[in-house]
């Protein structure tokens, strides 16, 4: 079985914007990014890097602060988040490559597509958000966030890992600070997922597909915010259905 997120004979460090990064190269084929939500690691795709490896050349990176990429100390946002990810494509000499982003990574990559959007082949979106108010997040999500920076604030000194919360926490309160308007500059398709009972409400999760030239929304039946882990195949099947539309142009 493969340890993902800690298999060395698939990973790599690249130094972008002065920030160790950690990456594992799967497969052959166009490049796809895969970019992984708050806290967790590459190792949150363990259901889908098969999968998608057998079709793609499949880049997955820890962001930085997170999995095996180096700490900062600086403010997070993904903004930054989308800036490390097309130095690291420059880097690797890869002009343009899909993007397939959970969470966090999903908010990345549309920060992607208007920052950096020649980059951006395609963009698959799951459980993403355009701002973090109840109008987006469940509200019972965000207190428990706020509950927690306020736990990882007070035993920051302690630790690092409490630092990294903190951080962690903080830009999930703040951002991202999107709007449906800027969407309208997205060139690119776009597959917006969200499960039917996601932390992210259901009509911000079609707006955003909405705001989006070329978006479409899927909601994934009976699933949360976990969907690539809750129904695995399901998830790999919506995706690389969309994907492999794109190959064809349609």
């Amino acid at each position: 079985m493969v340890n993902y997120g800690q298999n060395a004979a698939a990973g790599q460090f690249a130094t972008v914007n002065g920030t160790r990064i950690y990456y594992e190269t799967y497969g052959q084929g166009e490049p796809l990014l895969l970019l992984h939500g708050n806290g967790e690691s590459i190792s949150s795709f363990r259901q889908q890097l098969a999968a998608l490896a057998r079709e793609y050349q499949v880049i997955a990176v820890d962001t930085r602060d997170q999995g095996q990429s180096a700490a900062t100390k600086g403010r997070l946002s993904y903004d930054l988040f989308a800036d490390d990810m097309h130095a690291l494509l420059e880097q690797l000499q890869l002009p343009a490559a899909h993007i397939v982003g959970w969470s966090d990574g999903g908010n990345t990559g549309l920060s992607m597509a208007l920052r950096y959007p020649a980059q951006v082949k395609s963009l698959v979106t799951m459980g993403a958000n355009l701002y973090a108010d109840t109008t987006a997040v469940d509200p019972k999500m965000l207190k428990e966030v706020r509950q927690g920076k306020l736990l990882f604030t007070a035993l920051s000194p302690f630790k690092k890992s409490f630092r990294r919360g903190r951080r962690l926490s903080t830009m999930l309160l703040k951002y991202p600070q999107m709007t449906p308007a800027q969407l309208r500059a997205i060139t690119a398709p776009v597959l917006v997922l969200a499960g039917e009972k996601d932390i992210i409400r259901e009509a911000h999760t079609r707006l955003i597909a909405r705001s989006i030239p070329r978006g479409e929304v899927v909601i994934l039946p009976g699933l949360t915010h976990y969907a690539p882990q809750e129904n695995g195949p399901l998830f790999n099947e919506t995706v690389l259905g969309f994907l492999r539309r794109q190959r064809l142009g349609q």
